[in-house]
């Protein structure tokens, strides 16, 4: 595995962050024609920044991923992004990301996220880390699946 790293992002570390989007995100905007991860303009990543619980994932001094969180205020979190760039992709970080985000938030009682329903690899990664399906629907043109994790004290105590 390799080293990781997780920061608060600044809005310094804006155009950094589309550009790790935008790689992130390219294959889904091409398949779709939409993505709400794609093509940030500065001024929208620049309010995900100061409005959103957001982290930049670092690797070799470099920001490799992003994680945006979303306080519902009641205890549960909406888990609004995480991706890492290709090149980074199955080298543990995904989990690791996971991880961090909820020992973060160690009074979450439920966490949820979307993510397109075809997308079956990512419905692997999110089981894995012991998120379920709650329902399908439609955003756009593209079906989507909510997933949520409800958590304890077995399963949001993480060691790092």
């Amino acid at each position: 595995m390799v080293k990781i790293e997780f920061a608060r992002a600044t809005v310094d570390d804006v155009d950094k962050l589309i550009d790790v989007q935008n790689q992130s995100f390219y294959v889904d905007y091409v398949k779709y024609g939409q993505c709400p991860g794609y093509n940030h303009s500065k001024e929208s990543m620049t309010r995900i920044v100061l409005n959103r619980i957001t982290y930049k994932i670092i690797c070799n001094n470099q920001i490799v991923g992003n994680i945006i969180v979303r306080d519902n205020h009641d205890s549960t979190y909406y888990l609004g992004g995480i991706c890492v760039i290709p090149d980074y992709e199955n080298k543990g970080i995904g989990q690791e990301a996971i991880k961090f985000v909820e020992s973060e938030f160690p009074s979450a009682t439920i966490w949820t996220l979307e993510t397109p329903a075809d997308k079956k690899r990512n419905h692997y990664f999110y089981k894995k880390v012991g998120y379920t399906i709650l329902k399908e629907y439609m955003v756009g043109s593209v079906n989507i699946v909510l997933f949520e994790k409800k958590m304890n004290q077995t399963n949001n105590t993480w060691h790092l």
